[in-house]
């Protein structure tokens, strides 16, 4: 538990993090509070079904956009591309304001609202593509994920409530202008973060705009290229598809709850506009208790049993909703179903970050958006035909029952996305923390994670010998070494850094001398599995050249490796 507290702390005290992370609560309430209330304004005007068409209808640009536009995550540098989003959602948000402080017709305020439902697909993708970046390892990643779902489910919770008080006070208008401030706020706490990161990215890195294959498909609509390429790396994987699909199910669930809350608050227990607010609240409270046990999952080399045990409690408490009457029931099965949504989330994205490819990741992720969006109105839409067909009790149970049928038929596929480096938390924790492994996928890592040799050398002992041809990059993991150039000690390195990789990509003979000071412990990656990790795709090949011919540029071409 200790080393779990440290991880988090490490997460803490990252000022780039912090800024990530708040301006992603201010996110996360937003989306949340001016969904709800949309609910509300359509639900006032023509019941169940005017919601749940609505809800539909304002989602069907976002299904279609969200992989075009999370794909710029993998074409422009993605902290720049996050705060571009947060800035696009405020104006939205006030777009939707000035609707409804001019009274315009209700068509107005349902397209205002598209827009905003529009803005919001990039936001998730290019915050999930943007950690793996950021953060040092895969313990790191996994905390930052878990913040990441604390901070979802703080704005599950306060979002809902937010928009319960503010509705009460002064309508659907109220939520818009509060949550347009924020969105504005969330965009200035972001940009000097994306501007000093953009800065600090090697230039090759910050140009390259092509990701995955490297290939300019200039024949195809951008739209479908994009969808393509993101619908390939998901197919192309079996476990990642079952992980996508499951997080799909998820989401539609979370799309019919937000119809059902209408249906609890106006119909089953009688509790008023309010009172969607407040019952979209009890789910996020469980949401933030689902975040607060996914503690437990940092450190976790296996993370699909959790995955489908968290499925399995999101379905099976809304099932029960249909089945345990009264408002007490409904609060704590909404908080049970909320623990479960918050769990899946954590899980399910984490396994997305290790399996899929850097290259193609913000793709992955803008897929996977358009299909939750996809997923949340097909939810929101089935309600009124399960409510038809089942009455209003057995349309709770028919929605809940639907994502344990997926879990149990997905269960296997689930269970081999643990295939993460089972075994191999050590050497991924010293190759994310390599300057030229930073931008490297988890699957990437993972391969090399695989192909690391633990080599031990004696105090005074050569490592690398100039002039010698390169065969090998090392990591220390123990102990310290010193680097001789022309019989002279230029630079000592400890624990953490790495050397030798200037050898390796620039296919020159070793150009130092490095020796162990003390006994020191190395993991060692031979040539090929080094250089294939390197160029294996555009985005990683770019950082790799930038970082070499700048640190050479930078005069240290008489030091081979460990540059940082």
């Amino acid at each position: 538990m200790n080393e779990r507290l440290g991880v988090f702390a490490a997460i803490l005290r990252s000022p780039a993090l912090r800024r990530v992370e708040i301006a992603f609560l201010v996110f996360s309430i937003s989306e949340w509070a001016t969904w709800l209330s949309i609910v509300v304004y359509a639900y006032d005007r023509g019941g169940a079904a005017e919601a749940a068409i609505i809800a539909f209808v304002q989602l069907v640009p976002a299904i279609l956009l969200a992989p075009v536009a999370a794909s710029l995550g993998d074409r422009y540098p993605r902290s720049v591309v996050l705060v571009a989003t947060y800035g696009v959602q405020a104006a939205a948000l006030a777009a939707v304001a000035v609707a409804l402080a001019v009274d315009a017709p209700s068509v107005v305020v349902y397209v205002c609202a598209t827009l905003v439902a529009t803005a919001v697909t990039t936001t998730r993708p290019v915050q999930a593509s943007l950690l793996p970046e950021v953060v040092a390892g895969p313990d790191e990643l996994t905390a930052a994920n878990v913040v990441s779902g604390a901070v979802e489910g703080i704005g599950s919770l306060v979002g809902p409530l937010a928009a319960g008080v503010l509705v009460g006070l002064g309508g659907p208008l109220l939520v818009f202008v509060f949550m347009a401030a924020g969105m504005a706020l969330a965009f200035l706490a972001v940009l000097p973060f994306a501007t000093a990161r953009a800065a600090g990215l090697p230039a090759a890195a910050r140009s390259s705009v092509e990701g995955g294959s490297g290939e300019r498909a200039v024949f195809l609509p951008t739209v479908v290229r994009e969808l393509v390429g993101g619908l390939r790396a998901i197919g192309a994987d079996r476990q990642l598809t079952a992980v996508v699909i499951l997080v799909g199910g998820s989401m539609f669930l979370l799309g019919a709850l937000d119809i059902f809350y209408a249906v609890l608050a106006f119909d089953l227990l009688d509790l008023g506009d309010s009172g969607v607010g407040f019952l979209g609240a009890m789910t996020g409270i469980g949401a933030m208790v689902g975040s607060a046990l996914a503690v437990a999952l940092v450190g976790r080399e296996r993370l699909g049993l959790p995955v489908i045990a968290s499925g399995v409690l999101f379905g099976g408490a809304v099932a029960a909703i249909g089945v345990v009457p009264g408002p007490i029931a409904a609060a704590i099965l909404l908080a049970l179903a909320g623990v479960g949504s918050g769990l899946a989330y954590i899980a399910g994205q984490t396994l997305i970050q290790r399996i899929a490819a850097d290259d193609v990741l913000s793709r992955v992720f803008g897929v996977l958006e358009g299909l939750m969006m996809a997923c949340t109105a097909l939810g929101a839409l089935a309600v009124p035909a399960f409510i038809s067909l089942f009455g209003q009790h057995g349309a709770f149970v028919i929605a809940g029952i639907s994502l344990p049928a997926a879990v149990a038929i997905l269960g296997t596929s689930l269970l081999r996305a643990d295939r993460a480096a089972v075994g191999h938390g050590r050497e991924l924790r010293l190759l994310r923390g390599q300057p030229m492994f930073a931008a490297l996928s988890g699957p990437v890592l993972e391969r090399l994670a695989a192909n690391v040799e633990w080599v031990e050398r004696p105090g005074g002992s050569v490592i690398i010998r100039a002039g010698d041809r390169g065969d090998r990059y090392f990591v220390i993991a123990a102990g310290s070494v010193e680097v001789e150039v022309d019989g002279r000690v230029v630079r000592r390195q400890a624990a953490g850094e790495g050397f030798g990789e200037i050898a390796l990509i620039k296919d020159v003979p070793r150009t130092a001398t490095v020796r162990a000071v003390e006994s020191v412990e190395l993991a060692a990656l031979d040539r090929e599995p080094f250089l294939e990790a390197l160029t294996g795709g555009t985005r990683s090949r770019s950082i790799a050249a930038s970082v070499v011919a700048e640190r050479l540029k930078a005069g240290h071409a008489g030091a081979d490796g460990g540059l940082s």
